[in-house]
């Protein structure tokens, strides 16, 4: 039979080996000094947002939607899964811009912004995204000066969201900050 010390010892192995795993397991995560309007939540990390403006996006059609006199068109590349593009246009007179961003975190985005001297001819502004394979994008278009904004929540199918931890509400579960599978368009 093993004597006080020895058992004290093996405990002491034991919780250190306990609190590595630990560690460990953890290692993902980490504090989100980027991500806008989260205070003390943690997120897996997105990858940098890599894109520019174009002057037209090609491929699949994903989501083609109208808002008074915006339209946004959003493709998604048939062979480069994480390549996105967005196209706003409009014929009123104004700014118009178009922004492609991760859902999960804003700050990350690429726009284009188009001047549009006159009512009556065809404005465009098209911006481009790549690298966001499996990840959850946001394309918006507006029209400054008007009411006229088209939002499209996501744009690939399904995708994987990253998603800041979210504060308890009283007497509900907390929120994880695991990915989450969500679908989209």
């Amino acid at each position: 039979m093993a004597d006080d010390s020895t058992d004290s010892a093996f405990g002491f192995i034991l919780f250190i080996l306990f609190l590595a795993l630990l560690g460990y397991a953890a290692g993902g995560v980490g504090s989100s000094p980027s991500t806008a309007e989260t205070t003390g939540g943690t997120y897996r990390s997105l990858p940098s947002l890599e894109g520019s403006s174009v002057s037209s996006c090609a491929g699949t059609l994903k989501e083609d939607q109208t808002y008074g006199t915006v339209n946004l068109k959003v493709y998604a590349d048939p062979v480069d899964a994480g390549q996105k593009c967005a196209t706003a246009s409009t014929t009123s007179a104004g700014t118009l811009k178009v922004t492609l961003a991760y859902t999960a975190d804003q700050t990350q985005m690429v726009s284009d912004t188009s001047s549009c001297p006159s009512s009556g001819q065809v404005c465009t502004a098209s911006a481009q995204v790549n690298g966001t394979v499996n990840y959850c994008v946001s394309a918006v278009a507006e029209l400054t000066g008007t009411a006229n904004k088209v939002t499209i929540p996501k744009v690939v199918e399904p995708c994987t969201m990253t998603v800041p931890a979210m504060q308890p509400l009283p007497d509900s579960p907390a929120a994880s900050d695991d990915k989450d599978l969500e679908e989209g368009y």
